[in-house]
């Protein structure tokens, strides 16, 4: 009996032993999932930019169209301040010439209807411009009031251009009536009221035009006369 005790023993404590490892193994396995589950975090799913939706083949021909439009309008525009500047740039000239202040007046406005063209033409470009964004995916509204803006702008400046081509007329038409060969005495004495000099000048230059009469010697400097007093 002594003999088996021991045995007994030792097998008590292997079984325990035997008890204590599966246990053991058991809860470590258990914890190696939640281990790894605590620090491996799931990775976040990628962010994706929405692609815009396609445009319909009538959006796209509208589109194509308010385009076209507004760039025709800013050559239209373009066109037209590059008429008002030549118009100004003869109306200075004519200004330059007879040296009244009538034909300065009229270089003046067409110079000023020149820079409204060149105006109207940027207006022209920027409403193409803005076209040309909208294409890029802008509001369909703002490519529209864009069209409307352009077509505004040419139109602005075929008015400017006629402006200066009026007043370009008016500056030579001075310089040839204050010239014996362009002679027309109704105008020169319209001329002479719409000047800017006293009532007192005004009857001394009618007297002396008409007093010149059709000799030509005395009514060129007569014109002169009149070219100097209202300078």
């Amino acid at each position: 009996m002594r003999k088996i005790l021991p045995v007994i023993v030792i097998l008590v404590l292997i079984l325990g032993g035997l008890l204590w490892w599966n246990g053991s193994q058991s809860v470590r396995t258990q914890q190696q999932p939640q281990d790894s589950a605590a620090t491996e975090a799931p990775e976040a799913p990628a962010e994706t930019t929405p692609e815009p939706p396609a445009e319909s083949p009538d959006e796209e021909a509208a589109r194509a169209e308010r385009e076209a439009a507004a760039n025709a309008a800013a050559d239209a525009a373009a066109d037209a301040a590059a008429i008002a500047a030549d118009a100004a740039a003869e109306a200075a000239r004519a200004s330059d010439q007879t040296g009244l202040p009538e034909a300065s007046e009229a270089a003046q406005e067409a110079e000023a209807a020149a820079e409204a063209a060149l105006d109207a033409a940027a207006r022209a470009a920027d409403a193409a411009a803005g076209i040309a964004s909208d294409v890029a995916g802008q509001v369909a509204a703002t490519g529209e009031a864009a069209a409307s803006a352009a077509a505004q702008a040419a139109r602005d400046a075929a008015d400017a251009t006629t402006e200066a081509a009026d007043a370009a007329v008016t500056a030579a038409n001075i310089e040839s009536l204050l010239r014996p060969d362009g002679f027309d005495a109704a105008e020169v004495r319209r001329i002479i009221d719409e000047s800017a000099i006293s009532d007192t000048q005004k009857q001394t230059l009618h007297r002396l035009v008409e007093t010149a009469g059709d000799n030509p010697d005395l009514l060129r400097q007569a014109l002169e006369r009149v070219k100097e007093v209202m300078q």
